[in-house]
């Protein structure tokens, strides 16, 4: 119990002091994501499914070219699969799911 409210104090204190930083991150997360939105616009129809089903490709495809990257270096380097990239690729998604369709 101490040593998680230890661990939870010092990444609240990282947080905070590198938040600039993580706005500048998170911006530039968005950007890629409307880029891939953006690029994807013309393989689907500009009606009400059409757009529904660009987001779902852009939600899908984004955390994972994002956790993909790190993974086949990772790969590349120790010929091994990258440890938790399935839980990175959910932290990824939930992030662009909260910032760009929950939030706002």
């Amino acid at each position: 119990m101490i040593k998680q409210s230890i661990i939870y104090f010092l990444l609240s204190l990282v947080v905070i002091l590198f938040a600039g930083y993580a706005k500048a991150l998170l911006a530039y997360a968005n950007v890629l994501y409307m880029y891939i939105n953006t690029a994807l616009m013309p393989l689907f129809g500009q009606g009400y499914m059409g757009e529904a089903f660009r987001d779902m490709f852009t939600l899908l495809l984004t955390p994972l070219m994002l956790a993909g990257i790190p993974a086949l270096i990772y790969w590349i380097v120790k010929r091994s699969k990258m440890p938790y990239f399935i839980e990175l690729t959910w932290l990824l998604w939930l992030t662009f799911a909260m910032s760009s369709y929950l939030i706002g």
